[in-house]
């Protein structure tokens, strides 16, 4: 059966394509267990991966909604949004 599209479903489409990438989850707990991370510290925690890089999947996380960025100066600091899991807890909790 399909079903029409839900007013949540292009936001619940970008919460799971951003977390559909393990270095993105690893980004948003790093986010959630030290609130106000810059991005150099971010990019400091993954040095497997180049500052470039972790700038693209920050960008992904705050397209999505699941994070929030805010300029301080040179530097930008980062925090997770919990309002923005909403539509992916409402999709679980009318699923079976």
């Amino acid at each position: 059966m399909v079903t029409m599209a839900g007013p949540d479903d292009a936001t619940l489409d970008g919460i799971c394509h951003a977390f559909a990438d393990p270095t993105r989850r690893a980004l948003w707990s790093e986010i959630g267990a030290a609130p106000g991370a810059t991005t150099a510290d971010l990019a400091d925690a993954h040095p497997a991966i180049t500052r470039w890089a972790v700038m693209k999947h920050l960008a992904v996380l705050r397209r999505s909604g699941l994070i929030q960025t805010l300029p301080e100066g040179r530097r930008r600091r980062h925090y997770r949004d919990a309002r923005a899991l909403e539509p992916l807890r409402r999709w679980l909790a009318t699923t079976d």
